[in-house]
């Protein structure tokens, strides 16, 4: 029997089912049952006992097969169940009559055969069988014992039945009060009730498993607060002072002191024992503030910083002074005179300025001294004499430190490179008394090649300088004399451009046109005299070795041209195809139309041909070319670079680059900055090493830069001239083929 709601599993049965309860009575061998058996086996066992006594007792008809009953004269075929036979016996006793009867007359049989004397014996089935009162056995009895014997059975097996009944009742009844209130108590059995005053529902009957359980949640917190035994123990322990110590606000010890506890063992103990020794420090710091502290002057701290306020060319144009570290009480004041702040400089000049440190000290920005007369190329010395005073006392003292100036270094620009000779230009910054030294030395060898000494220099250094050799990286290095001071600044690289091979020996001609909206016309002039700059190129190259490439470079608003769906585009190969998306969201698609091949005039114009819709006036349209500064020069790096957009450069041949374009370089920025003009003089440096000469057409020659750190420098003009080839602001095919021949020359 197992009841609704149950609880874990233990040692094999339900903790809450009848299996767990067993029989303590004694055994019992007539049905089987021993002590220790469960609830649930006595039932069995009880239920079984009473199926069988229903079964082959009372309204059973037991199997009589074998019975001899010829003496009954039953018509037909004689019965084998016992219902039958006891019918036909009793039909046989009312018929006759016994011992001490009157015979009938109406009876068939003879007043002998009435008589007890000629009833049948009757054989005891072997569970009526038993001993009579002299102990010997019984197994056969006369018919009308034999009936008796039956009844009084009967009848004991009825009042057997009626209490196993009983027995069954009180036992179901039991059971169930065990499963509801043993297996768990169901509330039958009410739970007992406190009134808590503290911990919860304080003044109200509450279960006492309710405050069991508050108690354990309060005790749990208060062990992770307070902590567990050992950790108490050992913050018990943990002192160093011990009653022998002597106190500090009075004499005698710690142990003399009523209510130290000289070993402490409690908590409680050692708490007691702080608040004796807090209590002692108090008032032993109290005694201090009232007898030793320092007074007058013994208060006053004077203390500052100074920083440096440079000019638009970086030199020292004022010092800032801040007195927040200074610490000066309320009573005290700046006397007439305040202090005075010296700045001198090397040459023994100075300034001298006056300060109310006593004011200052809360002031975080301070203030500004001006030095526009001092030397401020050397070192600095500060002198400040502090004063201060209240009414019994004047506080002074002096303190020195020394500013140290950074002298900034001219930003250098490279123009005019050629093979053997440059231009250095800078913006002097020092004024007419300085001295100006550049030296131009090998990198490699270390070896300086030309010095130059400016004396007066002028406002803008634009210095040649010559014998050098081609791509070659050289330093060049500034130094600075001004004022008995003297700076070598850090030394700017810069490439020579390379001795590039004869047009005679072979030509390669990359041709990378700006494909922008802007290009429509510029591009029907390049188409209308392909064939002149083919003819131009195939003669200056010698015995016709040439190869050209043509590559277009676009910028738009997604990886997909206008020209996207156009078969001539979608035929191409995807090496062929780049759309790489910039840092500022807008996406450069470089395309390589013509791939470098020998003598390929034909096959570079049919491909020419092609744009701005030059074939049927509705594929390869022109471009869109967001914003201003286009990705041109990007173009140019992937044909020169690793990429190989167009193929590879042959070696020991007229390596040329032709930029078409109206607009100022972009890169990948979509805007002519510092990162793109890093970028064009990368490719400066690549093209020397590697004998490429870059020709610019077009107007946008004349772009000059204008956003911070490229103002005023004209980048299509340097990427020509650097490298040996030549710019033009016209983009006319016959202007093109004469500086290809230029070039040449």
């Amino acid at each position: 029997m197992i009841p609704t709601s149950s609880s874990a599993s233990t040692n094999g049965c339900d903790n809450i089912s009848s299996n767990c309860v067993v029989w303590q009575g004694p055994n019992i061998a007539c049905i089987d049952l021993c002590t220790g058996d469960t609830i649930s086996d006595v039932t069995a066992k009880l239920a079984t006992k009473v199926c069988d006594l229903i079964t082959n007792g009372v309204n059973a008809n037991p199997n009589l097969a074998g019975l001899d009953l010829t003496c009954l004269n039953i018509a037909g075929k004689n019965p084998t169940e016992l219902v039958p036979v006891l019918q036909e016996m009793v039909k046989s006793i009312c018929a006759n009559t016994g011992t001490g009867q009157t015979p009938t007359a109406s009876s068939s049989l003879s007043k002998t055969a009435q008589t007890t004397d000629s009833l049948p014996i009757m054989t005891l089935p072997a569970c009526l069988q038993y001993n009579d009162a002299n102990g010997n056995p019984v197994t056969v009895l006369r018919l009308d014992l034999f009936a008796s014997l039956i009844a009084n059975q009967v009848c004991s097996n009825l009042q057997s039945i009626q209490l196993i009944n009983t027995t069954l009742t009180s036992y179901d009844t039991r059971i169930s009060t065990l499963e509801a209130c043993v297996l768990p108590c169901s509330g039958v059995v009410a739970e007992k009730q406190v009134i808590p005053t503290c911990i919860i529902n304080v003044g109200q009957l509450t279960d006492v498993s309710v405050l069991l359980l508050a108690l354990e949640t309060r005790f749990c917190a208060l062990e992770s607060a307070v902590g567990l035994p050992s950790a108490i123990n050992s913050a018990i322990s943990q002192t160093d002072i011990i009653g022998s110590y002597a106190t500090l606000s009075t004499t005698g010890t710690y142990g003399s002191t009523t209510g130290y506890n000289n070993s402490p063992s409690t908590l409680a103990q050692s708490m007691q024992n702080a608040w004796i020794v807090i209590d002692d420090l108090y008032d032993a710091i109290v005694s201090i503030q009232t007898n030793c502290c320092p007074t007058g002057c013994d208060n006053v701290t004077f203390a500052y910083t100074t920083s440096n306020i440079l000019d638009g060319n970086g030199i020292i144009d004022s010092v800032n002074f801040n007195f927040t570290g200074s610490s000066i009480p309320s009573n005290f004041t700046t006397p007439s005179g305040y202090s005075i702040i010296t700045i001198t400089d090397v040459d023994g000049s100075s300034i001298n300025t006056t300060a109310d440190v006593a004011q200052l000290q809360n002031n975080g920005a301070g203030f500004n001294v001006s030095i526009p007369t001092l030397n401020r190329y050397a070192d600095l010395d500060i002198t400040i004499d502090f004063k201060v005073s209240d009414s019994s006392a004047v506080c002074e003292s002096r303190e020195t430190s020394v500013i140290v100036p950074n002298l900034p270094c001219p930003n250098i620009t490279f123009t005019g490179m050629t093979a053997t000779a440059g231009t250095a230009t800078w913006t002097n910054i020092y004024g007419v008394t300085a001295t100006l030294t550049l030296d131009i030395k090998d990198k490699n060898t270390g070896v300086v090649i030309a010095t130059y000494t400016i004396n007066n220099p002028p406002s803008s250094i634009v210095q040649p300088f010559t014998g050098l050799t081609g791509a070659t990286t050289y330093e060049a290095i500034v130094t600075i004399q001004i004022d008995g001071q003297t700076k070598i600044c850090p030394a700017t690289e810069f490439v020579t451009t390379s001795a590039a091979a004869p047009c005679t020996n072979g030509m390669d001609v990359a041709f990378v046109i700006d494909y922008s909206g802007s290009m429509t016309s510029i591009i029907a002039n390049v188409q209308a005299g392909v064939a002149g700059l083919v003819n131009t190129i195939d003669t200056s190259s010698g015995a016709a070795n040439y190869r050209l490439a043509l590559v277009t470079a676009d910028e738009e608003q997604t990886a997909t041209p206008r020209y996207s769906a156009c078969v001539d585009y979608t035929n191409l190969p995807s090496a062929q195809k780049v759309a790489s998306l910039g840092p500022n969201g807008t996406w450069q698609i470089v395309t390589s139309w013509e791939q470098f091949q020998d003598n390929n005039g034909t096959t570079f114009t049919t491909q020419l041909n092609k744009l701005a819709g030059g074939v049927d006036g509705t594929c390869v349209q022109m471009g869109d070319g967001v914003g201003g500064p286009e990705p041109s020069d990007y173009a140019a790096q992937l044909v020169v670079g690793g990429a190989g957009l167009a193929g590879s450069f042959r070696n020991n041949v007229a390596k040329y680059i032709i930029i078409i374009t109206d607009n100022l370089p972009g890169g990948q920025q979509d805007s002519f900055n510092s990162t793109v003009w890093s970028g064009i003089q990368n490719m400066i440096s690549v093209a020397n090493t590697q004998g490429i000469k870059y020709f610019v057409c077009g107007s946008g020659v004349n772009g000059v830069g204008t956003n911070p750190g490229v103002v005023g420098i004209y980048p299509w003009k340097e990427l020509a001239t650097q490298t040996g080839g030549t710019w033009n602001a016209s983009a006319d095919a016959n202007d093109i083929s004469a500086d290809i021949v230029a070039g040449c020359s």
